[in-house]
């Protein structure tokens, strides 16, 4: 059995403890400076960016005004006030350590976990957003190809209830993959959601955040993509990826404040007063996918699966306290394509399975949260043979300096089977996120 108290285990939590208690201390002792913020009326009033410059020059007959900040980047506005552009930058660095059933499989990393760059450009009113994003880190990218590109779209924004956006982006399918990678209560997403999620794709889809005005009570996404994932236009075989995802808020959505996709961030850092929940349910098909887990995963050298996909979704936030539970369901058309290579019989296997996870966190007025997360999938009928049972059970502690904009994380998780996401049975991770 795995002896739990090894001197590399205690030494990084050690290290951790340390490192946030004086991040405490430090905050405690530290009075809060007072900073300009900007008037300009793009940013949300609830903005985590806790120091914000801004700079103006006035004419008679125009203003120019440029900002940034924490979290906010650089950006310049346009002298009639129609056009704006934002440049932002987000890094983590990662530390972890995995401990294994054979001592000499420990693993120990040190690594930037993600380095992206980001584009965001309003023009017209915002009636047009532009969003180009690059990621220049070794897990940022695809093994069998190094393509940095991440997101490269366009989103026509003038009507409240049927918007459209095109281009490269994530597919509104799972809603853990759909929130931003810098928003999490963990180091990092779930072993589920790695598994069953669909990723980023070409292609387009009308969607609304608001439907009928109604304070976010509903939202919907109608896509239609290429189903292979980032930016291959290699298929020849006739085949897409369609999908649907509708989402419901009965008390009225949550609002959109500081980082990107905050509306969707797993901490309540709203504090909200009033109970907030969100139910999500989605569906897609991939007709001829050649990548084992639909959107991305290997590529297969000669078989093809209709890929079947289902998700449900619950969110609830309320005075710091967070929950969120996530099904996720993958199914193909058929287990197994066998084809003679070089006169002997090849087989490819499918992927099907279904998972679920549930995650609960509870963040403290001090800036810490604690979060805890049970995770487990498994395999559907015949399919893939190294698709097998797995669990994963952990828990998180973070220290937030300015929300998701600046952090410290430390989690622990003890994986079961052969998750795609695990290092190791044990895994300890202690990570530090900027997002300028």
């Amino acid at each position: 059995m795995l002896n739990p108290f090894r001197n590399q285990f205690r030494a990084i939590f050690l290290l951790s403890f340390l490192s946030f208690l004086s991040l405490s201390i430090d905050a405690e002792e530290k009075p809060e400076a007072k900073v300009e913020t900007s008037s300009n009326p793009a940013n949300s009033p609830n903005s985590s960016s806790p120091q914000t410059l801004t700079a103006q020059t006035t004419t008679p007959e125009n203003k120019s005004n440029w900002e940034t900040g924490l979290g906010k980047g650089i950006r310049a506005t346009s002298s009639d006030g129609k056009h704006n552009i934002q440049l932002r930058f987000r890094s983590q660095v990662q530390g972890n350590q995995s401990f294994q059933l054979d001592p000499s499989q420990d693993t120990t990393n040190f690594l930037v976990r993600r380095t992206r760059l980001q584009l965001k450009a309003g023009l017209f009113n915002d009636t047009w957003l532009v969003n180009l994003q690059m990621g220049f880190a070794e897990r940022d990218m695809e093994s069998q190809r190094r393509n940095t590109l991440r997101d490269a779209n366009i989103v026509y924004n003038q009507y409240r209830d049927v918007k459209i956006a095109f281009g490269q982006m994530k597919v509104p399918f799972s809603r853990q993959r759909w929130n931003s990678s810098s928003a999490l209560q963990t180091v990092d997403r779930s072993s589920v959601t790695a598994e069953f999620n669909l990723d980023r794709d070409v292609g387009t889809y009308l969607f609304s955040e608001d439907l009928f005005g109604s304070k976010r009570m509903f939202a919907y996404y109608l896509g239609v993509f290429g189903g292979q994932g980032r930016n291959r236009v290699e298929r020849q075989t006739p085949g897409v990826l369609t999908v649907a995802r509708f989402i419901f808020s009965p008390f009225g959505g949550m609002s959109k404040s500081g980082s990107d996709n905050d509306w969707l961030s797993e901490s309540d850092f709203a504090r909200y007063k009033e109970p907030k929940l969100s139910l999500g349910v989605s569906g897609a098909y991939n007709k001829n996918s050649d990548r084992s887990l639909s959107t991305h995963g290997v590529e297969y050298s000669f078989a093809k699966f209709n890929y079947s996909h289902a998700a449900g979704d619950i969110y609830f936030k309320w005075m710091g306290f967070s929950f969120q539970y996530e099904w996720l369901w993958r199914r193909a058309n058929t287990a197994y394509v066998e084809k003679t290579v070089n006169t002997s019989l090849s087989r490819e296997y499918s992927r099907s399975g279904q998972g679920h996870f549930v995650q609960l966190g509870y963040l403290f007025t001090n800036q810490y949260e604690l979060s805890f997360r049970f995770g487990e999938f498994r395999p559907l009928g015949e399919t893939d043979p190294s698709l097998k049972y797995s669990r994963e059970v952990g828990g998180a502690l973070s220290y937030y300096f300015a929300e998701h904009n600046l952090k410290w994380q430390t989690d622990y998780f003890y994986y079961t089977g052969t998750p795609t996401a695990a290092e190791g049975d044990h895994v300890v991770r202690t990570q530090i996120q900027v997002f300028y």
